[in-house]
């Protein structure tokens, strides 16, 4: 299976310009957590999470419209996938990067959608074969992702950003 068959493609997105408030508006619009930030080309920069807009209000003291994506990508290390790749590697990569979330992108590098825990466990299959979908990967090596990024950080550790 490869993660352009898991992947949410219906993705809103916004631009390092845009303000918090704005981004903010986006989520609850479209019942989600995290907004993508392309470029001109709709190529991925970065990922404004609920928290990031929460955490930048807080340690800025501004209100979230004098506050713009580009302070909460800035230093971000990107962590995407091809929409060609195998979920597994998607799952993989989550893990190891300690993301919930994948930005995936297509030939030409422009974003094709999101990767998520939750379209990773939709299409994961217990060991015995019985349920999920065909070609879905094993529902223990999603279970040890979801362990791993769901884990605490110790404090004054800040986790990878970007999903």
């Amino acid at each position: 299976m490869y993660i352009n068959e898991a992947m949410s493609t219906q993705v809103k997105t916004c631009h390092s310009d845009s303000n918090l408030e704005d981004v903010a508006r986006l989520m609850w619009d479209n019942d989600c957590g995290a907004i993508p930030v392309v470029n001109a080309e709709n190529k991925p920069v970065g990922i404004v999470t609920d928290r990031d807009i929460t955490m930048a209000a807080m340690l800025n003291h501004q209100p979230l419209w004098h506050l713009q994506a580009a302070q909460v990508v800035q230093g971000q290390r990107l962590c995407c996938c091809h929409q060609e790749e195998a979920l597994e590697s998607g799952i993989t990569a989550m893990e190891q990067n300690g993301v919930r979330r994948l930005l995936v992108t297509n030939e030409d590098g422009s974003l094709a959608g999101i990767l998520s825990m939750g379209d990773a466990l939709a299409f994961a299959r217990s060991t015995a074969g019985a349920g999920g979908k065909p070609g879905a990967v094993d529902l223990r090596k999603v279970l040890g992702m979801l362990q791993k990024v769901s884990a605490h950080h110790e404090q004054g550790q800040k986790p990878l950003v970007s999903a």
